[in-house]
């Protein structure tokens, strides 16, 4: 059995950052333009809540198990960079799981914006810094 990859370099790191901010996005529209509530249309009666709820859970589901693949890419790719691995996926889970706690309207608005701002530069972030060298060769040029 293969062990899993403790160490994430930038292109690999990209091929999992994309989809899976992607997939956010994806979530995130059809949770604002009302596509769940499209699924109750279909129903009437008690059908359409039940329909309704399982749409909304199937939804919140998906959402979690994407913010938790994207902190583990981050963790792999902090722990790549030597930096330490638990600050990158708690940065990310606290500003992406906290603002829909808030109470007031536009204080989670405002909350949702900083949240989406803070993760944008951690995943910029994460992306662009090089990691190290675990098999450096040296080279002999005046030998």
């Amino acid at each position: 059995m293969k062990k899993p990859r403790k160490r994430l370099d930038r292109p690999s790191f990209w091929k999992w950052a994309i989809p899976l901010v992607l997939g956010l996005v994806v979530l995130a529209i059809l949770g604002r333009s009302g596509a769940v509530r499209l699924v109750g249309e279909f129903d009437t009666g008690l059908n359409a809540v039940a329909a309704i709820t399982l749409a909304l859970t199937a939804m919140a589901l998906v959402l979690l198990v994407l913010i938790v693949l994207l902190a583990m890419a981050l963790a792999r790719r902090f722990r790549d960079i030597g930096w330490p691995a638990w600050i990158g996926p708690t940065i990310l889970l606290f500003t992406t799981l906290g603002p829909p706690f808030l109470d007031a309207d536009e204080i989670r608005d405002i909350g949702e914006w900083v949240s989406m701002a803070v993760d944008l530069v951690l995943l910029i972030v994460a992306g662009s810094v090089p990691g190290k060298a675990q098999n450096i060769e040296v080279v002999h040029v005046f030998d």
